[in-house]
């Protein structure tokens, strides 16, 4: 289990544990190549991005901010079936392990006198569902609330323009580490040490209702420490319907993270199927997500 949880100044980090320990096989093994290296470039132009109608960046993060905290304030738990699907790959590119398995996941949001915490677990569907490697990846749910008034202060932020995501009108917002800002976001544990990192990333939040359709992310610089050369991260999200108390959130349907080390890469494709539940404080059990 991780445990998200704000301390001191709200402070949030959420979590990509890297025990950097070996890679066996198990009984989940499949054919290598099942997975595509297609990290995100969030700096790379968007041939697709239109400066008309302009965009008002400090309208944009107020309402979105807004729809981050309905998250927090209305959500206590969700839980889905997840399925990961994991690849290692050389430092050529050639895929070496693949695995596959499906977990019971679960999210907790809460927050207390101006802290919020963010608790994240899974656990294996069944005696056979496991993964071998010793990389894991978490904090997957953390990115939702990013764009919480608690942290848009710890980026600089510019609204790139129009664009659209699977149809739909979308702002697209850079964000950046801010320059002389602790960061509070990313970290990466070894059993001995833990690593703070500086994060880049674009979001594409809905023109309409100013919930965020997708975010990409990539480390700004390198860990020695680590032997990691890269981190990126990629997100979708979908609307789930809360029908006895009319709320509407939108809660992660597919991530993909791309890790890159000197010698080794590899890729965590993580699937939320539509057997997606959630519950808030008066404990409802809600049905199947809507689709995008």
């Amino acid at each position: 289990m991780a445990t998200l949880l704000a301390s001191g100044v709200c402070v949030l980090a959420f979590t990509f544990v890297a025990t950097l320990s070996g890679i066996t096989t198990n009984n989940q093994k499949s054919k290598a190549g099942q997975l595509v290296w297609a990290p995100p470039n969030v700096d790379a132009p968007i041939p697709s991005l239109a400066a008309t109608p302009p965009c008002s960046l400090p309208d944009v993060l107020e309402h979105v901010g807004e729809r981050a905290k309905e998250l927090v304030d209305n959500l206590q738990s969700f839980t889905a079936r997840e399925t990961i699907q994991f690849e290692e790959l050389d430092n050529f590119g050639t895929p070496d392990n693949y695995e596959t398995a499906r977990f019971e996941y679960a999210v907790n949001f809460d927050q207390d006198h101006g802290r919020l915490a963010v608790q994240e677990s899974r656990a294996p569907s069944s005696k056979t569902e496991s993964l071998s490697h010793g990389v894991t990846d978490i904090g997957i749910a953390a990115f939702a609330v990013l764009f919480h008034p608690f942290y848009q202060g710890d980026y600089d932020m510019r609204c790139e323009g129009m664009d659209a995501r699977n149809g739909q009108p979308a702002w697209v917002v850079h964000f950046r580490q801010a320059k002389g800002k602790r960061p509070r976001t990313l970290s990466f544990h070894t059993p001995n040490a833990a690593y703070v990192a500086k994060l880049k990333g674009r979001a594409w939040i809905s023109a309409d209702s100013y919930e965020i359709l997708h975010i990409d992310t990539n480390l700004m610089e390198a860990i020695p420490m680590l032997n990691l050369k890269g981190d990126a991260v990629s997100v979708d999200y979908e609307t789930v319907e809360f029908s006895s108390r009319n709320v509407r959130l939108r809660l992660p349907r597919t991530a993909v993270t791309f890790m890159e080390y000197d010698k080794q890469r590899y890729i965590f494709q993580h699937t939320f199927t539509n057997s997606l539940v959630g519950s808030v404080r008066t404990e409802q059990v809600i049905g199947s997500p809507q689709q995008p």
